[in-house]
């Protein structure tokens, strides 16, 4: 499981980006998104890529401001739709 930051900027991103990599495989790879306070454009394009890897993500539980970043810019259907974990 990948914990991300209560700022998710792009150094966020950077800093996550070789663990994503290494960690992307066949199941699905879990993502602790309960802190998030702030995501940005780099944040949500890593969580894109890793949503539509071959075994995507599942979304263990979204803060608030996670929720309202994917719905304000449409990428819940495409980061959530492998589903959210309690």
């Amino acid at each position: 499981m990948i914990a991300l930051p209560p700022v998710c900027d792009r150094s966020a991103a950077a800093a996550l980006y070789p663990e994503f990599a290494e960690s992307l495989g066949a199941a699905p790879l879990g993502v602790d998104a309960g802190r998030v306070e702030k995501i940005g454009q780099a944040m949500l394009q890593l969580l894109v890529s890793a949503a539509r890897s071959e075994g995507g993500i599942t979304i263990h539980q979204p803060s608030g401001a996670f929720t309202a970043a994917l719905a304000l810019t449409g990428l819940d259907l495409v980061i959530m739709e492998g589903g959210v974990a309690a």
